[in-house]
C-alpha cells in the first residue's frame, strides 16, 4: 500500500514538471512570435517611409506668377489659365508636354501658380520652358505667352520662381498685321526703286546708243568727205600731169623743127 502511494506521488510530480515545461515553452514561443511581428512591422514601416521618400524625390514643383499685359482686352471672369511644362529641345518638331495644370483667374492682376512634374520624365540636357494660355468655351485661344520662359528641371535643379507674361491674341494679330503692312510697304518702295533704277539705266543706254550712232555717222561722213577730197586731189594731179606732159611734147617738137 505504501509502495502504491509512492508511485502515485512520483507520477503526479512528473506530470506537474511536464506541465511547467510546456508552459515555459508556450511563453517562449509567444515571445518569439511577438518579436517577429514587431520586426516585420518595423521593416514594413521603413519600406513605406522609403517609398514615400522616393516619391518625393521623383517629383519636383515649379512655382511662379502669371501676369497679364495692360490692354483694352478684358480677361473673362471665369477664365482658366493652362500652365504647361514643355520639352522644347527640337526646333524642327512640336514641343512635348511634360506636365500641366490649370489656374483660376479672378482678375487681370498677378496670379500665383505651381506645377508638379516627374523628374524621370525630363532630360536635364534638353531645353524646357513654361507656357501659359487662356481659351474660351469653344477652345479658341484668347491669351498666350508669346515669349519663351525657359526653366531648369531635373532631380538636382534649383529653379526659382518665374514670371510668365500673357498677351491677348488680338494684339498679337494686330502686331503681326502691322508687321506685314510694313513689309509690304518696304517691298513696294524697293520695287519702285528698282523700276526707277532700271528706267534710268535704259535711258542711259538709249542715250549712249544714240551718241554712238551719231559718232558712227560723223565718222562715216568724215571718211566719205576725206575720200572725196582725196579723189578730187588725185584727179587734179592727174590732169596737171597730163598737161605738163603735153607741153613737154610740144616743146620737143618745136626744137626738132
Amino acid at each position: 500500500m505504501k509502495r502504491q502511494l509512492f508511485i502515485a506521488a512520483a507520477l503526479t510530480g512528473t506530470l506537474a514538471l511536464a506541465g511547467c515545461d510546456q508552459a515555459d515553452d508556450s511563453d517562449q514561443n509567444a515571445s518569439a512570435d511577438t518579436a517577429t511581428q514587431t520586426e516585420q512591422s518595423t521593416a514594413s514601416d521603413q519600406a513605406g517611409q522609403g517609398e514615400q521618400d522616393g516619391e518625393q524625390q521623383a517629383s519636383k514643383t515649379l512655382e511662379g506668377v502669371l501676369e497679364f499685359v495692360a490692354t483694352e482686352t478684358p480677361v473673362s471672369d471665369d477664365a482658366e489659365v493652362t500652365v504647361s511644362l514643355l520639352d522644347v529641345a527640337r526646333a524642327d518638331a512640336p514641343a512635348t508636354t511634360i506636365s500641366e495644370t490649370t489656374v483660376d483667374v479672378a482678375s487681370s492682376g498677378p496670379v500665383e501658380f505651381s506645377i508638379d512634374y516627374p523628374t524621370d520624365q525630363v532630360d536635364p540636357g534638353h531645353a524646357h520652358a513654361v507656357r501659359a494660355e487662356v481659351r474660351d468655351d469653344q477652345g479658341d485661344l484668347q491669351w498666350t505667352s508669346p515669349q519663351r520662359h525657359q526653366v531648369d528641371v531635373g532631380p538636382d535643379a534649383e529653379q526659382g520662381p518665374i514670371t510668365v507674361t500673357l498677351e491677348p491674341v488680338a494684339s498679337q494679330g494686330a502686331i503681326a498685321g502691322q508687321a506685314m503692312e510694313d513689309t509690304e510697304t518696304a517691298m513696294n518702295e524697293a520695287g519702285n526703286a528698282v523700276s526707277n533704277a532700271t528706267g534710268d539705266a535704259v535711258d542711259a543706254a538709249s542715250e549712249g546708243a544714240e551718241a554712238a550712232q551719231n559718232t558712227a555717222g560723223d565718222a562715216v561722213d568724215a571718211t566719205q568727205n576725206a575720200a572725196g577730197d582725196a579723189a578730187e586731189a588725185t584727179q587734179k594731179a592727174a590732169e596737171e600731169t597730163t598737161q605738163d606732159v603735153g607741153e613737154m611734147a610740144e616743146g620737143d617738137t618745136s626744137s626738132n623743127q
